[in-house]
């Protein structure tokens, strides 16, 4: 029997076995990386926390020994902290100095710091990553962005690490409500009595509209921060 193969009845049906096999192929090339891919993004993310913290060299570390440093150095605190004034409310991450097996008690002798999601829109698209703090929450630790889509080259330099080591010991004690915790670019302090004695960073060159992102949400993350550990310390006096 011939196939009559330019019928609209054959067209269609060939292109629905056609969608069919592609479709299949697809999903099944879809569960077959999952797995892969979840590893990879975990991968990714530990390496962040690593460098975050400065637990170790992630580019001479293996990946097992990246997923171990993050398995006894890092901890995720069950109960949040809460900003009273907006409801941001967020589980802290905790590093320490020295190992830990499951179920072991830490010390806060031990704790190297503590971080917190610093997160808002760029120049083109949603950025998020992480701020690392003293325990004390007065100086920075570390910086990372997890995601970005600024121009490569000019804005997406946020991710390089000579610009964001710029961060590192930066006092984020509170400056009072109307004033920033930290500032992008701008002239440099005239001195210490400066607002930006010891709380500004260089901008991005050629950058400016990511740099003045950044800084704005960076900025909003930390007040949220504050007011939230603020209320934290308060509840935990009150206790005692």
């Amino acid at each position: 029997m011939r196939v009559d193969t330019a019928s609209s009845t054959y067209v269609i049906a060939f292109s629905a076995l056609v969608a069919t096999i592609f479709t299949g192929s697809i999903m099944s090339l879809h569960v077959a990386t999952q797995g892969a891919v979840a590893r990879n993004e975990r991968l990714l993310e530990d390496k962040a926390l690593v460098e975050l913290f400065g637990l170790g060299d992630v580019e001479k570390l293996t990946g097992p020994q990246i997923s171990d440093l993050v398995s006894k150095r890092i901890v995720t605190q069950p109960e949040p902290v809460t900003d009273p004034q907006t409801g941001w409310s967020v589980s802290l991450i905790h590093a320490y100095k020295t190992d830990a097996d499951e179920g072991d008690t830490r010390s806060d002798e031990d704790l190297i710091g503590l971080a917190f999601p610093i997160e808002g829109v760029g120049f083109w698209a949603p950025i998020r990553g992480l701020m690392a703090v003293t325990p004390d929450a007065k100086k920075v630790v570390g910086v990372v962005f997890l995601s970005q889509r600024e121009t490569p080259g000019l804005g997406g330099r946020i991710t390089e690490s000579k610009w964001r080591k710029q961060f590192v010991g930066l006092d984020v004690s509170d400056p009072g409500a109307d004033r920033p915790f930290i500032y992008i670019g701008g002239p440099e302090p005239s001195g210490e009595s400066d607002p930006k004695s010891g709380r500004r960073v260089d901008a991005i060159t050629g950058a400016t509209q990511t740099s003045m992102a950044v800084e704005g949400f960076i900025n909003a993350s930390l007040r949220r921060f504050s007011r939230a550990m603020g209320q934290k310390f308060e509840t935990t006096e009150g206790d005692n």
